[in-house]
């Protein structure tokens, strides 16, 4: 089983080392869309198999190597990492762009439903199972591999400390000779976890300079606050693939203007454009399915719980004589207190970035009725390049649209609460 969600391809000094973090890229992308792929219809999901098959066994036969260094990620590095991932997915994505075009053809001219047969419900769901290939294929490696390694990093610090925490224990009925020998241990430990910081730092960094090249341009502690949100995968997924999206789209204006003589195959390839623009729609359907059904109600339903429990302590509080127990309990509502604010916080944010995809979902819907449009009127080739070209500087459009507006938290205390709520709402 592969380790991790998204599939792209990392090119480093050599080939070898360029196509090494793939094999750590792949994990529940594939588990996801091999899963979605089994409610298609039979020709959709033989075709989605085969892909999914030859790019897993591609991808398996790589050679896990370590990642570059901060040092050497240059600009230079990342623009080769983006050129070496479009070569790497481009038939399959190709591919899945003439299936989900032929999907696309069949939803127009279908009934509504019916018993029997293809609908317009069925060949949709047809259609989102192709959309999930290609958002995998998409996705990149490199950052899910930096992400990946700054959870691993965290979660041994936390063991550590866990470990420092027994030998604290120990060390209290430890006589003089042991309470020594733990007093090393823990220091030991605690260089551990200063190396362990400065390492976590560097991905950070490295997230920071991808992230970048991407259009992303967010400080380390905006990085951080990034990380920290439970929507993190979903605004990082999208922004991404608009950028891959771009060069995407760039490839197709070029095979359109090579096809000049050919109307038929020129209309073909603006078609695939229309179907990108269908999936990135899709995509921005989810996120706010998602934040409506999920993260926002899970977040009234704490701040809700954390109120019921503010009231029993105050009630607790008021019949209270000891000082000590008073003392817990005032401790306790102030604990309360920075949930529910946090909390208030979180839900707020979250409908900021919810009416931010959503304007963007608007602009890209009005791209892709004229662009559908113009693909049924079969224009020429030459307006077809021109709508394509306005249709790619959308996309760089949409990561500035769609940014989260990352302000810094009042204190530490609030930053953490916000972690843990995210935990809790995951």
């Amino acid at each position: 089983m592969l380790k991790t969600k998204l599939t792209c391809a990392l090119l480093l000094i050599s080939t070898q080392t360029a196509y090494a973090d793939w094999t750590d890229s792949l994990g529940d992308a594939w588990k996801s869309t091999k899963e979605i792929s089994n409610g298609a219809y039979e020709r959709s999901k033989e075709y989605s198999n085969t892909v999914l098959d030859k790019s897993k066994d591609y991808y398996d036969d790589i050679t896990t190597t370590d990642t570059i260094s901060l040092r050497d990620l240059t600009p230079q590095v990342i623009a080769e990492e983006k050129k070496q991932h479009i070569r790497t997915v481009w038939s399959e994505v190709l591919g899945d762009l003439d299936t989900a075009l032929a999907l696309n053809t069949k939803i127009d001219s279908a009934p509504d439903s019916r018993f029997f047969g293809d609908d317009k419900k069925s060949l949709n769901a047809d259609q989102l199972d192709i959309f999930k290939t290609i958002e995998s294929l998409l996705s990149s490696p490199a950052i899910s591999k930096n992400r990946d390694v700054i959870d691993a990093l965290k979660q041994r610090i936390e063991d550590k400390k866990d470990i420092i925490a027994g030998y604290m224990e120990k060390r209290i009925v430890a006589d003089n000779k042991d309470r020594a020998s733990y007093d090393d241990k823990i220091a030991t430990l605690n260089d551990d976890i200063s190396e362990l910081s400065r390492r976590i730092n560097d991905e950070k960094d490295k997230l920071q300079k991808r992230f970048q090249a991407s259009g992303l341009l967010l400080s380390n502690d905006q990085v951080d606050i990034l990380l920290s949100r439970v929507d993190a995968d979903d605004i990082i997924k999208m922004s991404l693939v608009y950028d891959v999206l771009a060069d995407i789209t760039q490839q197709l204006m070029g095979l359109t203007k090579e096809s000049n003589e050919n109307i038929h195959q020129a209309r073909k390839y603006y078609g695939m454009h229309v179907v990108l623009l269908k999936l990135v729609i899709n995509m921005q359907d989810n996120y706010v399915k998602k934040l409506d059904e999920v993260y926002l109600p899970k977040i009234a339903t704490i701040r809700e719980e954390t109120s019921r429990i503010q009231q029993e302590s105050t009630e607790l509080l008021s019949n209270e004589t000891k000082k000590n127990r008073q003392q817990i309990l005032r401790k306790n509502i102030e604990a309360q207190k920075l949930t529910i604010k946090v909390a208030k916080l979180y839900a707020e944010q979250l409908n900021q970035q919810k009416a931010k995809v959503e304007k963007a979902r608007d602009l890209i819907i009005s791209d892709y009725k004229v662009a559908k449009n113009t693909y049924d009127t079969v224009k020429i080739s030459a307006d077809l390049i021109r709508l394509m070209r306005t249709n790619r500087a959308s996309f760089n459009a949409l990561m500035n649209i769609q940014i989260p507006n990352i302000v810094p938290f009042e204190n530490i205390a609030m930053q953490k609460k916000f972690e843990e709520m995210s935990s809790m709402i995951k």
